[in-house]
């Protein structure tokens, strides 16, 4: 069952992306499209529409685009083509919709509206579309079939006047990138401005190799004035236009001027247009613009990704000079530590050498002799003692001085760990600061073309979104745990010596005097063979290092360091971190290089078509 599922998959796969065109034009754009369209690309659906309108193209007429300044006799000359007065003429801008001309048996206008609908009507109805005076229900284009044997392969576009007003412009614009040439129409007078070359540069890759400049009214110059007028606009428009010709729509109206007027030379640019290198060069044209768009929106991925990946590389640069600088620290840390530790050594035996005392003392022995059996004689002796309570007491409650030094010792020692455990988030902080910079930055990046994957962006968007999840959330794993163990070793340190000190005295205390004690009963026996025990000041310091277990500290802290340990995991951790998130974001941007692998092939296919 499971094999007829994958095998029905893989045919339904085979018959979407594996369909196989014949080697002419279309059949190769056709085949380049399909490749656009493979799912990994996740286009868009108005991309995916495009592609589609533009293989229709190709079966459709050519469009010619009427552009020029309002009031330079578009309508005019466009009235002359359809051999009828049905575009208005005026003085103001009154053209502000795209208005495309068709074939058709008769005159009849359509009108597309913006909410979808569309309406067929009687040509005399133009005007109330077109006049910006009057208000209608908001139309997006308008569309004037005629019986004009010069529509039956072009489709001519008059667009709204490049001077009318910016939204006007706009739409011309617009329009202009759908158009396979331009026929470029200035009034004579201002030829070869500067304005309309301006216009025509910031436009250049739309004009294709058969756009034409035409200047109207030449019926206002004589001659001599037309040639000179004729030689600076070539000048100036030769670059950009396959010809510049000079007519006269006034003249072109009557029919004993007709010849004059230079309108046949008009008429024989749009026979003799090589349709079909038009088409293929505004497909290729198209195609280059579309796949430029998905190229830069796969950079801009790939940007925000090798971004991610350089905030990381100087996470890892700063956390490698920060560790070596934090290292240092911890090594003076762990000597100051011991220091403490043996301070507080020499504060106590310091204190308990003080209660070494000695009193009078004396013990009995029987006399020897056969006339003093029974007797006794008495030794009187000086012994050394200390008085464990008393001392106890002294140090620790009739006087509070150690304490406090004790307690503040302590305090200290709890702040030098808190700063270290700071140090270690220090590091985190500045990656947390940078992720959440980023997250802030990509959250809510939106497309700024209708023609981009809204897929990619909304992954892109959930990806910034999640990034404290993807990228943070083990970092503070790791410094939770390695925190813990400072604390841990802390706890240690805290109840093994630094909160031990009373104890330990007391059992140094109970040491020294038992030992006392055991030296008298030992002395009082045979004071010949034994002597009294008179504790140094270097074996008290010595027993209170035992008990406050300095000497196991000194082992954690200076031979088998812990805390260094710990800062050497937690780096170490720290950078296969970095290096898991950099794999991460290098299979994020293996999907980016398969994506743009694709579309520079097919630019290059392009390029060679």
């Amino acid at each position: 069952m499971q094999i007829k599922i994958l095998n029905d998959f893989i045919n339904a796969y085979n018959n979407a992306f594996e369909v196989k065109f014949d080697e002419s034009f279309k059949g190769q754009i056709n085949a380049l499209c399909k490749r656009l369209k493979e799912p990994f690309m996740h286009l868009s659906k108005a991309m995916t529409d495009e592609l589609d309108e533009l293989l229709f193209s190709l079966d459709k007429n050519v469009n010619i685009a009427i552009i020029g300044q309002f009031s330079s006799g578009k309508s005019s000359l466009l009235n002359l083509l359809l051999k009828k007065e049905c575009l208005p003429t005026g003085v103001i801008p009154v053209t502000f919709k795209p208005t495309f001309l068709h074939f058709g048996k008769d005159y009849f206008l359509r009108i597309k509206f913006k909410d979808g609908s569309d309406k067929v009507t009687d040509i005399s109805e133009l005007a109330s579309y077109t006049d910006q005076r009057q208000s209608n229900k908001e139309a997006t284009s308008l569309h004037i079939y005629a019986p004009a044997t010069i529509l039956q392969e072009i489709t001519l576009v008059d667009t709204p006047g490049l001077n009318a007003n910016d939204t006007d412009t706009l739409t011309t614009m617009k329009e202009l990138s759908n158009t396979h040439a331009v026929v470029w129409l200035s009034l004579i007078d201002n030829a070869g401005k500067k304005s309309e070359e301006d216009a025509i540069k910031a436009n250049l890759e739309l004009l294709g190799g058969q756009s034409i400049c035409v200047l109207n009214q030449k019926d206002k110059l004589n001659e001599s004035e037309l040639n000179n007028v004729l030689n600076y606009a070539k000048g100036v428009f030769n670059q950009y236009f396959k010809e510049v010709i000079a007519i006269s729509c006034k003249e072109a109206k009557e029919e004993k001027s007709y010849e004059k007027s230079n309108f046949p030379l008009l008429l024989k640019y749009f026979e003799n247009l090589d349709k079909k290198s038009l088409k293929e060069n505004f497909t290729k044209r198209k195609m280059l613009y579309y796949t430029q768009i998905l190229e830069n929106e796969t950079r801009l991925f790939e940007e925000v990704f090798t971004r991610l990946q350089n905030e990381f590389k100087d996470f890892e640069s700063y956390l490698k000079e920060y560790f070596k600088n934090l290292l240092e620290r911890v090594e003076i840390l762990s000597h100051q530590l011991l220091d403490k530790l043996k301070s507080i050594s020499e504060r106590i035996s310091t204190e308990i050498f003080s209660y070494v005392k000695e009193k009078d003392a004396h013990f009995y022995k029987e006399a020897k002799g056969f006339l003093k059996n029974g007797l006794f004689i008495k030794y009187d002796y000086k012994s050394p003692y200390i008085s464990s309570d008393d001392a106890f007491l002294a140090m620790f409650y009739n006087s509070d001085i150690m304490s406090k030094e004790f307690k503040k010792t302590k305090n200290e020692l709890g702040i030098s760990f808190e700063n270290l455990k700071s140090d270690l988030r220090q590091g985190f902080e500045k990656l947390h600061k940078d992720i959440l910079l980023f997250k802030a930055r990509f959250s809510n990046l939106q497309k700024d073309n209708f023609l981009q994957s809204e897929i990619n962006f909304s992954e892109l968007r959930a990806f910034a979104n999640a990034s404290d999840e993807y990228f943070l959330k083990d970092f503070e794993k790791a410094l939770f745990k390695h925190c813990l163990e400072i604390d841990i070793f802390f706890e240690k340190l805290n109840l093994k010596a630094f909160a031990n000190y009373e104890n330990a005295t007391k059992l140094s205390l109970s040491f020294f005097s038992r030992k006392i004690n055991e030296s008298r009963a030992f002395y009082e026996l045979d004071s010949t063979q034994f002597s009294l025990f008179y504790p140094k000041k270097s074996e008290i310091y010595e027993r209170v290092l035992t008990e406050l277990n300095v000497y196991e500290f000194e082992a954690l802290l200076i031979s088998k360091p812990v805390i260094t340990k710990i800062i050497k995991s937690f780096f170490n951790e720290n950078f296969d971190i970095i290096s898991q998130k950099n794999s991460f974001i290098d299979e994020k941007k293996s999907e980016l290089n398969k994506r743009l692998s694709l579309i520079l092939s097919i630019k290059k296919d392009l390029e060679n078509l």
